[in-house]
Order: C-alpha cells, then structure tokens, then sequence
C-alpha cells in the first residue's frame, strides 16, 4: 500500500511538470515514467527537451485573470492580475505561483524586471479613476514601493520596456504617444509621437513595446501594424518606420526581443504566437504556436516562450462559463 501510493505521488508530480493528466502517465519497465508509451518512443534529445522545467506555470487563484509577466536573471516568473491587481511569482523549483504583491482592486498588465537594479516595474490602469494609468517600481527583496509616476494626459499605462541604459518607455494606447521615464528622472515626459499611433475613436491603440540594440518596436493593436522608432544620439526619438511583414499580424498585443532582429509577437484575438524575422523595413513572419487561450504577452526562460494565457472572454462576459482553473502560463517550444 505505502509502495504503491508514492508511486502514485511520482506520477503526479511527474504530471505536473510535463503538462498532463495523471491518467496519461504509466510507468515503464525500466521505473521511468513515460506518457502512455508515447515519450519514450520519441528520440532521446525530444525527450529531454520535454522534460525541462517548468512544462507551464500554475496559478490556482480564482478570478485570477492574468495579463502582464516578467522574468529576472535567476528564473524567477512575475506574473499580474487583470483583475483584482495581484502579483504572483513562481520561483525555480516551485509547482505553482505564490503571492508576492497584494490585491489592489486596479489592473497590472505591461511588466519587466530590471536585474541590475533590482526592480519590478509595471503599469497599472483602472479606468473607474480620474488618472487611470500609472508606471511603478517595486523592490524585488522588501516588496516596497520605490516610485509612481502618473501617465500625463490622463492616459493609460499599457506596456514598458527599457533600454540599457535603464530608461523605461511605456505605450499610451488611447493618446497615440510612448512615454519615457529617464534614469532618475521624476516624471514621465512625450517621447515619440506621429500621427499614425493615433487609433480611431473608441479603438485600443499601441500595445506591445520592445527594445532592440538601438532602437525600440512597437506594435499597434487595432491596426495590426508593426513600428520601428530610432534612437538619436542626444536621446530622443528618431525617424518613426513603418514595417512592412510577408503575412498579417493579427491582432497585436505583448512583442518581446527573442534576438538581436527578431520579435516574439502574440495575437491575442486569433489565439497565436508569431516570429518576426526583420530585415530592413521588411518582417517575415513564421507562426509558432496556436490554439492559445486569449494570449496577452510572453516571457523568455531557458530558451523558450512563457505565454500567458488570460480567459479574457471569461472576464468580459463572452463566454459566460467559469474559467478553466488553474490558470496557465503556457511554454513554447522553441528549441
């Protein structure tokens, strides 16, 4: 009895590392545990790769919601609530994320760590307030507030990046402006603008935003359009290009720099994730991975894509059937 129970526990962990059912999973003659036969049929170097961890990150909170993920230097996930304003964080090693900043009532969707220093930094919006949208740091150690800085106009805080230099520029989706708060600085000034940021009337605008030796990316949600902004040597933005890619992007929301020329972009109405190989003022676009549940943004770790999944449609009252729980963080294979 005792024998055959942490056999059973073997299996279920064994599981939840590789992203199945506990039922899927038999053990082989040999004492390894292989899915139905079918792992151990793979060739070795495949079956290696499915089995680095973590296959997904676990969140089991309820209402949960997820928008916004971040990932430090030593592996550790950041993940935020859209809707109750949690922060969560899985560590290595851990099955599941566990609170790392408390419920607010507010939305926390862009989000990036800043190793160097130390810091969480994310935008937050609630558009039930007079100043929705704020960029804030936290100290990764005490968990304190390190600064808030309002978005000017009155403008949401959708999603950041920084350069190397530590500079945070954050997209404004409504205002059709980026933001850029400089190192130390005390407020968050205009940064780039041009007349084709500008969403029609009602519609989201600029989303995702990413950093790439020199110069920064940004995608326009409602649009699909996919832009490059310079950087001039005094600092301040540079010529405004407009990308031209082979296929369409969908729906654009989080984009991440995968390598030096090549984006990670996430689609969220079509349940994608694509690559953006650039070339110039050109993109060649290869789909990675499908059937997401309303992805929002994506994080790297050992090589890999980590796409946050939101079941916004959940949330919004589109599907009115509860979420799937636990809420997922999905890995995409990318090695």
């Amino acid at each position: 009895m005792v024998g055959g129970f942490w056999r059973q526990a073997m299996v279920v962990v064994a599981c939840m590392l590789m992203g199945c059912n506990p039922g899927e999973l038999t053990p082989n003659g040999g004492g390894v545990v292989s899915r139905a036969g079918a792992l151990s049929s793979r060739k070795a170097p495949q079956a290696t790769e499915a089995l680095r961890y973590p296959h997904k990150l676990i969140i089991p909170i309820q209402d949960f919601y997820p928008e916004g993920i971040a990932h430090a230097a030593d592996g550790t996930f950041y993940i935020g609530s859209a809707n109750t304003g949690m922060v969560v964080r899985q560590r290595p090693g851990s099955l599941w994320a566990e609170p790392f900043l408390p419920a607010t009532g507010r939305t926390v969707v862009g989000m990036k760590v800043q190793d160097s220093t130390q810091t969480l930094w994310l935008c937050e919006l609630d558009l039930s307030q007079p100043t929705p949208g704020a960029l804030k740091a936290y100290d990764l150690a005490t968990r304190k507030l390190r600064g808030s800085w309002p978005i000017p106009q009155e403008g949401l805080c959708n999603d950041l990046t920084l350069d190397a230099r530590g500079n945070v520029y954050v997209t404004a989706p409504f205002l059709g402006v980026i933001h850029r708060l400089r190192t130390g600085g005390s407020q968050l000034e205009t940064w780039a603008a041009d007349p084709r940021f500008i969403p029609p009337p009602g519609n989201f605008g600029l989303n995702g935003i990413a950093w790439d030796d020199g110069v920064v990316y940004v995608v326009k949600y409602d649009s699909g359009e996919l832009f490059r902004v310079g950087l001039n040597a005094d600092g301040s933005a540079g010529a405004v290009t407009r990308i031209t890619t082979d296929a369409p992007l969908g729906f654009p929301d989080g984009i991440l720099t995968l390598a030096p020329g090549v984006l990670l972009v996430v689609d969220n109405d079509n349940g994608l994730l694509k690559r953006v190989d650039l070339s110039g003022d050109t993109g060649h676009v290869t789909l990675l991975a499908t059937g997401l549940d309303n992805p929002t943004t994506v994080a790297l770790h050992d090589g890999d894509a980590f796409v946050v999944q939101s079941q916004f449609d959940h949330l919004i009252g589109i599907d009115r059937t509860p979420p799937d729980m636990p809420f997922v963080v999905k890995r995409v294979w990318l090695r």
